[in-house]
């Protein structure tokens, strides 16, 4: 059920939200104000993190996720209504969105944090997957969606069938079961924004790490077709289409790689795509570089996934809010951060350059998390939680949910 109301929330999302952004770029001509509007829903979370936290802390996440579908079912009807057009109207519509940006962020944090709650450990890494699926499969028909939609139809009727999208995810959100996290260890306040456990740290270090890829790829899909091979609209157009596939693609590998995950120490997921990328910008030929560059998008959404399982498997009952909201604010940040400094990298050197630093940085980043240990006991601070790289199956007291490495 998760998957499939992350899928419409998504795909209604994702509908509005690269027609809106087509519609601004056509009445402004500004591709950054277009840009803009593809961002703009990830910032109400960034800047109400810890409203976020604390939500996710202290509610019950089928409830948050009711809530936040309905809200955003009556801010969209709103603006439907409102009796504004032209520019004024696109205004409206966008700064909505943006708030929206917040419900979606509770929904789909909220998600995660049932998730852990509700199924058992052999089948959290199972499921956590298939909800990647359904917001992976969401944004592929949001895209399909604005490329079939007639161009006739404004952003108003557009909005109305995302409308009907909510209304829709609304209805199975009712569905969900009913489930609370545990409160924190130690008191009654308010929950803090860090992970106490060390290797859990490290873990989200390394799930960050591979988000940035995310950010080169924003960069890479045009600049590897257009400043590496030369080419034109026609092979950014076959990067696009290819990319789309292989990123899809990689989260349905996903599955039955989790039966055999535990074979390898999870710092290995950073650094099996970085052979298909350096091959992808040096092979120097349309073919072999878009099938190296397929292959490094499939195996980048193998590694997301691993990472996302791993932290949602590693955490406790009491830490998966915190989980959920760093990964609805730290990720797209990393994303951010690291789309405008492989773009700026690019713009003065070159894309080559670029991505050799890339794979440098992303080699340095993970070797230095292996380097770094925790505390040892008896250094005065709390010992640390066994490493779930080195433990295969460790149940937490207190939480019916057993830690485990990925199955």
């Amino acid at each position: 059920m998760v998957p499939t109301l992350l899928l419409l929330n998504t795909a209604g999302s994702f509908f509005v939200l690269l027609r809106l952004s087509t519609e601004v770029s056509e009445v402004t001509g500004s591709t950054l104000l277009a840009a803009l509007v593809l961002a703009a829903p990830w910032l109400p979370a960034l800047i109400l993190v810890r409203p976020l936290n604390r939500l996710l802390a202290g509610r019950a996440p089928a409830r948050l996720i009711l809530v936040a579908e309905v809200a955003s079912l009556v801010l969209t009807l709103a603006v439907v209504a409102t009796p504004l057009s032209g520019n004024p109207f696109f205004l409206v519509a966008a700064v909505a969105l943006m708030v929206r940006g917040f419900g979606e962020a509770v929904t789909r944090s909220s998600a995660t944090v049932l998730i852990k709650l509700t199924i058992p450990a052999d089948r959290l890494g199972r499921v956590n997957t298939l909800a990647e699926i359904g917001k992976l499969g969401g944004t592929s028909i949001g895209a399909v969606l604005t490329g079939l939609a007639d161009p006739a139809l404004g952003v108003r009727t557009i909005l109305a069938l995302n409308a009907a999208s909510l209304l829709l995810s609304a209805a199975l959100a009712v569905t969900l079961p009913g489930a609370v996290p545990a409160p924190a260890a130690g008191g009654d306040g308010p929950p803090r924004l860090r992970l106490a456990n060390p290797h859990l740290r490290r873990l989200f270090v390394l799930f960050v790490l591979v988000a940035c890829l995310q950010g080169y790829h924003t960069i890479a899909v045009n600049a590897v077709p257009r400043d590496v091979l030369g080419g034109g609209t026609d092979l950014v157009a076959a990067f696009v289409t290819v990319s789309a596939f292989a990123v899809f693609a990689g989260s349905f590998v996903a599955l039955p790689v989790q039966r055999h995950a535990h074979r390898l120490p999870s710092f290995i997921w950073t650094l099996v795509p970085l052979p298909f990328l350096l091959t992808a910008v040096l092979a120097g030929a349309e073919i072999p570089t878009l099938t190296a560059y397929a292959f490094f998008l499939l195996f980048f959404e193998v590694a997301f996934v691993q990472y996302n399982n791993l932290v949602v498997a590693t955490a406790t009952e009491q830490e998966v809010a915190t989980v959920a909201t760093l990964r609805a604010t730290l990720l797209p940040l990393g994303v951010v951060v690291s789309t405008m400094g492989i773009g700026l990298t690019a713009d003065l050197t070159s894309t080559v350059t670029a991505t050799v630093l890339v794979v440098v940085l992303t080699v340095g980043v993970t070797l230095g998390t292996l380097l770094w240990r925790p505390p040892a006991q008896g250094s005065g601070r709390p010992a640390p939680a066994a490493d779930p790289d080195q433990v295969p199956h460790q149940a937490h007291k207190g939480n019916r949910t057993a830690v485990t490495r990925q199955e």
